[in-house]
């Protein structure tokens, strides 16, 4: 990284109850995450990333010891504080992690499902290239095709088809951010996802949902897709409530 570069790297911070080292944190955080500092970056001296944040170099230190316990920065003696080379998706996967899986994390997910997934499909419907429509729209045919065909199985297919259905939606609006947030969503849906899809029907009904939002893709009609795929969502909700009510 150019020294010219560091100056633009953080601004002074506000100042509000919360601690300030914890505020130094976050803005390392949010500069790792936001692509402004890679894996392997050397982060400024203390001095100067004090000067440029407006706090003190206690601060900076202590927020460099913090960030060091949770393997995001390597402090290394006589050259300084580095970005740790590991990838993003490992940092959502420590914060998933600490995530309990139960009822009221599962409804949470869905929250922000119901948030994110309708503008994604509004994303890709307006600006995914049409190989990545048309793949979308291949997903959909085989898995019908391939339950067609299947005696058993059937729960195995139809749980990947609805993870990669989701997760291949989130790749093709190009956002990064959403990708990782989906990859880390699905995984802890996994266990919600089985429970709903053993529900007799369920299966083939969101192979269903998913064409009527492939089909919205396919037109270009941004409004009918996100539509869409809130509907899908809140219907699977419901029978993941159902399911977890079952016990």
């Amino acid at each position: 990284m150019s020294d010219n570069s560091t100056e633009k790297l953080f601004q002074p911070i506000n100042r509000n109850p919360k601690s300030v080292y914890h505020r130094v944190v976050d803005e390392i955080k949010k500069s790792i995450f936001e692509g402004r500092m890679k894996p392997g970056d050397r982060l400024p001296a203390e001095r100067e990333l004090a000067e440029m944040l407006g706090v003190s170099r206690t601060s900076v230190r202590e927020a460099l010891k913090m960030l060091a316990a949770e393997g995001l920065v390597s402090i290394r003696h006589g050259q300084g504080a580095f970005i740790s080379e590991q990838d993003p998706d490992e940092y959502l996967k420590q914060f998933a992690s600490h995530l309990p899986v139960n009822r009221d994390t599962v409804l949470h997910l869905f929250e922000v499902r119901k948030v994110l997934e309708p503008q994604a499909a509004r994303w890709v419907a307006e600006r995914a290239s049409q190989a990545d429509i048309q793949e979308l729209a291949g997903m959909v045919t085989t898995t019908r095709e391939q339950l067609g065909r299947l005696r058993s199985g059937r729960l195995s297919l139809l749980a990947g088809h609805d993870s990669n259905f989701h997760y291949r939606l989130a790749q093709a609006t190009g956002n990064t951010v959403l990708v990782r947030l989906m990859h880390s969503m699905l995984d802890l849906l996994a266990d919600s996802r089985s429970r709903s899809l053993a529900i007799p029907g369920r299966g083939e009904r969101s192979v269903d949902e998913h064409y009527e939002i492939v089909k919205a893709l396919i037109n270009r009609n941004g409004d009918e897709a996100a539509a869409a795929m809130l509907r899908h969502l809140e219907d699977v909700e419901e029978q993941v409530v159902a399911a977890w009510r079952q016990g």
